[in-house]
């Protein structure tokens, strides 16, 4: 008799138990297999890397060493040598052509001249003596400049430079035209050439008759330059010579009869010979403020050229109507010069004076400048004046003489 069975008797129940074993072994079978592929790809990654870098690093040291091999090596060969190496390496190129033959001229001169030696002295020689001519030259250069005196404008311009002399201005040096008598062509001509005339560079005449001075005056150095010249001269013996030629000036032997036709170049000769003082005195005026000449900062004004319209007053040429010169102490001071000058009532500025410091006050104040001439004094009574003591002398020495031989 058999046992009765736990399990269930029929065999598909026991077949599947069976099968269910079998397949779960070969499911954890691949997944290990698969991770260990992971993993020995990723190491064979790691060692490609490693193994393609490792070239790079080799290389890069074994070019450094070769470089610093190299310049060892290129700072101990000489210079041929290097050239050489740099030529067979390619990094220069060299000309193969055969040398060019010396020309026979040359080769001649060659071996004229002697030994190497020799040749380099005569160029040492040569060269030594070229320099000191140079510097010769040079010198002669620099001892024909002229340094100013440091001066600036109102608008802030320094004057002070090195600069070579220039020739100095001259009236009257466009000529005279054909409108003037010989006689007074004679005369002027004369009076131009006269030593102590050229010394005492009259500024009265290089205002209206000077072509180098209207060029000059564009210029602040220029026109220091010959301010500096004509205020260096002594007005005593300029004022005395050139009232001399504004008396000759009127003769009939002169240009007497030039005046009376009213020619307007003689007319302002004249009028330039006799203001020559008071033009003298306000043209070496200088600035206050800046040390400059106050005629260089009123010419070379570009923002008010007015400023130089005053100077014009002692060769009888009014102020503009609506002229507005700078109100300051330049200003100030050419108007008291010409003030004073208009105590000669002779002078120009008795006309003009008067009418000017009347336009100036209605622009700069009432009591900027004085509007009135100065009192009067005669000439002929001065004249007199300095003649009288001459004249008692020469009688009490005459008187003198007398008692002498009488006694």
């Amino acid at each position: 008799m058999q046992r009765p069975s736990h399990h269930p008797s029929s065999p598909l129940t026991h077949t599947p138990k069976h099968c269910r074993h079998r397949v779960v072994k070969p499911q954890t079978t691949r997944s290990s297999s698969s991770q260990q592929l992971l993993l020995l790809l990723i190491f064979l990654t790691c060692c490609i890397s490693l193994s393609s870098a490792s070239p790079t690093i080799l290389y890069i040291d074994d070019e450094l060493v070769e470089a610093q091999i190299e310049a060892r090596t290129a700072a101990s060969e000489p210079l041929g040598s290097t050239f050489a190496r740099l030529a067979r390496s390619g990094t220069i190129l060299v000309d193969q052509s055969p040398p060019p033959e010396p020309n026979s001229h040359e080769h001649d001169l060659d071996l004229d001249r002697g030994a190497g030696d020799l040749k380099k002295r005569a160029d040492t020689e040569s060269s030594s003596s070229s320099s000191s001519s140079i510097l010769s030259a040079s010198t002669r250069r620099s001892s024909s400049s002229s340094t100013l005196a440091p001066t600036s404008t109102s608008s802030g311009i320094v004057a002070a430079e090195t600069t070579s002399v220039q020739p100095l201005p001259t009236p009257f040096d466009t000529g005279f035209n054909n409108n003037v008598t010989s006689n007074c062509a004679s005369f002027m001509s004369s009076m131009l050439s006269n030593s102590t005339f050229k010394q005492c560079l009259p500024f009265s005449l290089l205002l209206q008759n000077s072509n180098s001075f209207f060029q000059a005056s564009k210029s602040l150095v220029r026109i220091t330059q010959t301010l500096d010249y004509s205020c260096a001269a002594d007005v005593t013996i300029c004022t005395s010579v050139l009232n001399s030629f504004a008396s000759n000036i009127t003769t009939s032997s002169a240009c007497a009869s030039d005046l009376s036709s009213e020619n307007p170049l003689v007319q302002q000769a004249l009028l330039g010979l006799k203001a020559y003082k008071p033009l003298y005195t306000a043209s070496c005026l200088r600035n206050p403020s800046t040390s400059a000449y106050c005629f260089a900062d009123a010419i070379t004004n570009a923002s008010n050229p007015t400023d130089s319209y005053i100077y014009f007053l002692p060769l009888n040429t009014s102020l503009v109507g609506g002229s507005q010169p700078t109100c300051d102490a330049c200003l100030q001071n050419t108007m008291a010069v010409f003030e004073a000058a208009s105590a000669d009532r002779t002078q120009a500025l008795a006309n003009t004076y008067v009418s000017a410091a009347s336009q100036i006050n209605v622009n700069c104040g009432p009591q900027f400048v004085n509007a009135s001439l100065a009192e009067a004094v005669n000439s002929a009574a001065v004249s007199n004046l300095h003649s009288h003591p001459a004249g008692s002398m020469g009688f009490v020495a005459l008187l003198a003489v007398l008692i002498t031989w009488v006694l």
